[in-house]
């Protein structure tokens, strides 16, 4: 059960995609989601200008960003407080590209650079014709522990991402917790995270992810207020990590959500409350875990991890604890989606050259292909009612400019026998990730916008802009 994007990530994509298949595959999450991920990392030796250097505390003011490596790129980084909560992050650069990817590190300095897979603090979309604004919260910005710094890259005909210049910001300029810290967790969250949590919510409700202020984090909409209109619904964030937290999935009852969060240097699934509450690391290991997925009897959840140091992941299910791991797929899997009964998981497969739809008994046997199409096949979505599949893909207009990302991408859903494939979606805009509200009726991503429709196309209606990976839950009224 189941954005916007920045054009690093979408660089990054295809980075990820061209390592991994003779085709393309995705990234943030893979995609999908998906949120600079893998830098090249530059060297104690790596020559960097030392002129202007920023003093220890320029995280606000402006400093110069000098050249890495005789790359030719540097300019200006400024950062001011807006007195709103919110600090603007400006940079210019001199014979910048038509867009680098940049990002604020933590706890890395000029001299010693970015190390291999350290994710940026801070989701920021790439500098476009060497000048970029963003607005970023001033409390974690002000706060975060250690030196920051913000690195710029440049695109290698190769299509590889380098290290082209940088700037040393210095430690926090205030101490503290950051603004809307996480409600401090009560004795039982030191406990397996195995019990029910009675929840206040009542009616449809969306989970949600969204980065707002260059934060990712994880949401809930109520989705009855907003379809009721006129105006706009307020969301309620859940996670405050500086790092993203996306891609969420109800536990059965609604008193759970499980995420996956990059708060400790990579992929890792994360359980709490509904509430926000209890945040706890699940996978707590060295690989990267994605796309969760709650069994519809609670006891289990299926995701992504990468085996034996494997280019694709393959689906695995533990415990609700974290405990008792089993994978399930051997030759590619990911984007586990349960059936309504729990007997069946649907899952996306590069295992045929590209990806495809495939299903398979819960305990992994008999792993059966639903599409068949050159396309590419993505996110799987089950029925309430367990008869139709719904998901992403690109077969409408083939090939596609990008394999992976773009307005190709339609709503499509097929029926298990892998007949009556039915277009939802019929725009030029990307859709992507559905996810089921009740047998008539789908929500998705439409370029970064969550909508939801009947299955007829008919009663298309916004709820709220900037999300991804929408996953709807119906309480007891």
């Amino acid at each position: 059960m189941r954005g916007s994007r920045s054009s690093w990530w979408k660089t990054l994509f295809m980075l990820i995609v061209a390592s991994c298949s003779p085709n393309h595959q995705t990234a943030m999450p893979t995609i999908k989601s998906e949120p600079a991920a893998t830098p090249t990392r530059l060297s104690t030796t790596t020559s960097v200008a030392t002129s202007h250097m920023p003093s220890a505390s320029a995280r606000y003011g402006s400093v110069n960003v000098e050249a890495v490596n005789n790359s030719g790129l540097r300019g200006t980084f400024t950062a001011r407080d807006n007195g709103d909560g919110t600090t603007l992050l400006a940079i210019k650069l001199e014979h910048g590209g038509d867009f680098n990817p940049w990002g604020i590190y933590t706890s890395t300095d000029c001299a010693n650079g970015v190390p291999l897979d350290q994710r940026p603090i801070f989701e920021l979309p790439d500098i476009e014709a060497g000048q970029k604004e963003e607005p970023v919260e001033t409390s974690t910005y002000e706060s975060l522990p250690g030196n920051l710094t913000v690195v710029v890259f440049a695109i290698a005909t190769d299509g590889s991402q380098q290290i082209a210049a940088c700037a040393d910001l210095g430690p926090p300029t205030k101490s503290g917790p950051m603004a809307d810290e996480t409600l401090t967790p009560s004795p039982d969250c030191q406990q397996p995270n195995t019990g029910p949590v009675v929840s206040s919510l009542v009616g449809n409700w969306l989970a949600f992810s969204a980065t707002r202020n260059g934060n990712g984090d994880i949401y809930l909409l109520n989705i009855d207020a907003a379809l009721a209109g006129p105006g706009p619904v307020a969301a309620t964030r859940l996670t405050t990590d500086p790092a993203s937290d996306f891609d969420p999935t109800w536990s059965p009852d609604g008193s759970r959500i499980a995420f996956r969060s990059q708060r400790d240097g990579n992929d890792e699934i994360y359980v709490m409350n509904a509430d926000g509450t209890c945040q706890r690391n699940l996978t707590n290991d060295q690989v990267n875990d994605w796309s969760p997925a709650w069994s519809p009897d609670g006891t289990r959840i299926a995701f992504a991890q990468f085996f034996d140091g494997n280019q694709f992941t393959d689906v695995a299910v533990m415990n609700v604890d974290g405990l008792d791991l089993q994978r399930l797929t051997t030759a590619s899997g990911e984007y586990p989606a349960w059936s309504p009964d729990g007997t069946q998981i649907a899952f996306a497969t590069a295992r045929d050259g590209n990806y495809e739809i495939y299903v398979m008994n819960a305990d992994g046997s008999d792993q059966r292909r639903l599409t068949n199409n050159p396309a590419y096949d993505m996110s799987p979505a089950w029925s309430p009612d367990g008869t139709h599949i719904a998901f992403d893909t690109q077969r409408d207009i083939f090939p596609p400019a990008e394999v992976g990302i773009g307005p190709e991408f339609e709503i499509h859903f097929i029926n298990l026998d892998s007949s009556a494939d039915t277009r939802l979606t019929n725009n030029t805009q990307e859709d992507r990730f559905p996810d089921w509200g009740s047998r008539d009726t789908i929500v998705f991503t439409e370029n970064g916008q969550l909508v939801v429709m009947r299955l007829d196309g008919s009663g298309l209606v916004q709820m709220i802009g900037n999300g991804t990976f929408p996953a709807w839950h119906t309480f007891d009224r």
